[in-house]
């Protein structure tokens, strides 16, 4: 599988065998502007001509750089998306405000992040979540699975096997809109307050070394 249309073959293999097997009603795809998710939309909807039949989560956490919340109105409305904005707890986000502690400051986003997604997962009554991660963007990420069940939910990641490089690839061959703070230096994004340009080899350089370090305590508690 080394052509970018063989990757786009297997990832379109991965959405149908999700719809045959789950539906379309009770799978999300989770969204928060980022290219790789992007991509996997585009690909979704060359296969049902031009719509996404899936709805498209973005846990917003108001933390999010102004550019994101743009990008995400303007692709919502282009690609008629059908969005489902979960937002965080009142009280959590008060003390996260509140806080001059920046280790607890990023304690609550984290935890904010995780109440948000389960919350999500009663009230809109979905099975689990369709995700644009890949293998090479993290260790905690190289042995996951295209189907990987945890207690309560299923996670999908149809692009596993792409490369952060066949990523923009696609982007360009297809001409598909992107977030432009990637143009200025970011390779990952997250939070504004958590994110810088990338420093170092690692895509996810930029981001806060802390957070880095717990990805797969993260990832098993429910963060992706």
């Amino acid at each position: 599988m080394n052509s970018i249309h063989e990757k786009i073959a297997k990832s379109k293999a991965i959405v149908k065998k999700t719809v045959r097997l789950y539906g379309t009603n009770s799978i999300a795809i989770a969204w928060k502007g980022g290219k790789d998710t992007t991509t996997l939309m585009h690909i979704i909807l060359t296969m049902y001509d031009g719509k996404i039949p899936f709805k498209v989560m973005f846990n917003d956490t108001t933390l999010e750089f102004k550019q994101v919340y743009k990008f995400i109105n303007q692709v919502s409305e282009l690609w008629n998306l059908n969005m489902l904005v979960v937002k965080h707890s009142n009280e959590k986000l008060k003390e996260y405000h509140k806080t001059k502690n920046k280790e607890r400051g990023k304690e609550l986003s984290r935890i904010m992040k995780i109440d948000s997604l389960n919350r999500a997962l009663k009230i809109h009554k979905l099975k689990g979540y369709m995700l644009g991660i890949r293998w090479d963007e993290h260790p905690a990420r190289a042995f996951e699975k295209y189907f990987s069940k945890r207690p309560d939910h299923i996670r999908i990641h149809p692009l596993l096997h792409f490369t952060e490089s066949d990523i923009w690839q696609y982007i360009k061959l297809f001409n598909v809109p992107y977030l432009k703070l990637y143009d200025k230096g970011y390779r990952s994004i997250g939070e504004k307050p958590f994110t810088k340009k990338a420093q170092g080899t690692s895509e996810r350089s930029g981001r806060e070394p802390e957070k880095e370090e717990l990805m797969e305590k993260l990832r098993q508690m429910g963060y992706w």
